[in-house]
């Protein structure tokens, strides 16, 4: 029965995943960024100057706020060439302003250009810490895009340094677990991430938990499926980090005796807190993360049963 409740919301978190895809733009002079429409190099170097605030606003909202120095710092150096996107072409993100030009910035993530003619727009490429980044903008609007992100070591064939598809991405936990009827866990998963919104992702994880000690528990083979949401940012070191919390399901599946509460299989609810300690969000990064977890009919002893522990969590 409790296999059965957490197969049936699992399937409902996959359908959820599944309904999350790439947003498709048919208009971009609808939500102009700039205006009026840009018509020459000239222009668009005018619109980096005056639009500064928003250029600023607009990447702190799609995640990259580190790269507004860099940007702001190459961009009257590089070189700008005009080009035309197909029907198709995908954006990792897109600023857009609402109420017609008029309103707040917004960001757009994963967007699919769906005119039914190509777009034209000027491209240039700046560089941080040995990665490419490749921006786009439309002369309609002036919508400031991250086109691509080119890791050195890819051999400029990527959409990011990172073993991504599809909008998906790899994670591994590992981490420790401490029951106090006692039991004590290592914690193993691994599994994928997919971003539904600028600030929410969902986690599919497998793996198991090793009993390592006490007189209570038993091995456990662990199936978890979280939502995600990035909290706020703040600076850690020299760059920017970023903190999230966490709330999900999960199976923790054991063949011990399922008349004690301290070894049977239950149906997990689990809850997350953590933050980027290493790395940048779109290549390899490192996140430590404190976990709480107990059975759905264990919430009544939960300072005895509960399961409570810390990890770190590795993104490709």
């Amino acid at each position: 029965m409790k296999l059965k409740v957490l197969l049936q919301a699992a399937l409902l978190l996959v359908l959820s995943v599944c309904a999350a895809q790439a947003v498709t733009v048919t208009n971009v002079r609808r939500n102009p960024f700039y205006q009026p429409p840009l018509t020459s190099v000239s222009d668009l170097r005018s619109m980096m100057q005056v639009a500064q605030e928003d250029i600023r606003d607009g990447m702190y909202q799609a995640g990259y706020p580190e790269l507004y120095q860099p940007l702001m710092a190459q961009f009257s150096q590089v070189p700008v060439r005009r080009v035309d996107y197909l029907p198709g072409q995908n954006f990792l993100w897109m600023l857009s302003k609402d109420n017609g030009g008029y309103g707040s910035v917004r960001v757009v993530k994963d967007m699919v250009w769906g005119g039914r003619r190509s777009i034209a727009a000027y491209e240039f490429s700046i560089y941080s810490n040995g990665v490419q980044y490749v921006f786009a903008v439309p002369l309609a609007c002036g919508n400031l895009a991250l086109k691509e992100v080119i890791n050195g070591n890819s051999g400029g064939n990527g959409q990011t340094g990172c073993l991504s598809c599809f909008g998906f991405r790899f994670v591994a936990d590992i981490g420790y677990l401490k029951q106090s009827d006692p039991a004590d866990y290592l914690l193993l998963r691994a599994g994928i991430e997919h971003s539904l919104s600028d600030r929410l992702s969902f986690l599919a994880m497998v793996g198991g938990a090793p009993h390592l000690d006490g007189t209570d528990g038993d091995d456990a083979i662990l199936v978890d499926f979280l939502l995600q949401y990035d909290w706020f940012r703040f600076m850690f070191g020299n760059q920017w980090s970023q903190a999230f919390v966490g709330v999900g399901l999960g199976g923790w599946i054991t063949s011990g005796d399922d008349n004690l509460e301290a070894e049977d299989t239950d149906v997990d609810v689990i809850a997350n807190i953590g933050a980027r300690i290493y790395g940048r969000p779109e290549t390899f990064n490192a996140s430590l993360f404190f976990e709480a977890r107990s059975g759905i009919d264990e919430f009544d002893a939960l300072g005895e049963y509960g399961r409570f522990g810390a990890g770190l969590r590795c993104r490709f």
